[in-house]
């Protein structure tokens, strides 16, 4: 009796249509169910706040208009360069930088402000409101 030899196994196929269906189908889903940046049709208008931390007046008042002009006390700043080499020298002088921002200022404006204000090292920065009486 004569036995047949097995023949070799071929190794498994990997069928990779239906990754790629389930694939673009993920695709279509995420990209229908996303929403982008929806522009909002109201105003928001910020809390008060409820609790404080009083801060002795000093030097080094950032102070920003609606305008996004701005002055460190009563030196005027034509940018946020400008801004930046002023308080750099300075920096060993400067406990805590306050920011006065009038509230109709763009909020880039004071990140800009604050972002300069880190980049020379300056790590306590607080943000001044108004003088209301909080009840």
């Amino acid at each position: 009796m004569r036995l047949k030899k097995p023949k070799e196994k071929e190794p498994p196929k990997l069928v990779m249509e239906p990754m790629v269906d389930c694939v673009f189908l993920l695709l279509i889903f995420f990209m229908v169910a996303n929403i982008l940046k929806p522009t909002l049709p109201f105003s928001v208008e910020l809390p008060d706040s409820k609790s404080r931390e009083e801060y002795v007046r000093k030097k080094f008042n950032v102070y920003i208009n609606a305008n996004g002009q701005m002055s460190v006390d009563d030196q005027a700043m034509r940018d946020y360069d400008a801004l930046e080499d002023y308080l750099l020298p300075r920096v060993n002088e400067i406990e805590t930088l306050m920011i006065h921002a009038d509230k109709n200022t763009k909020h880039g404006d004071v990140i800009d402000a604050m972002e300069r204000a880190k980049h020379v090292m300056i790590d306590n920065i607080a943000f001044v409101l108004s003088d209301e009486e909080i009840e």
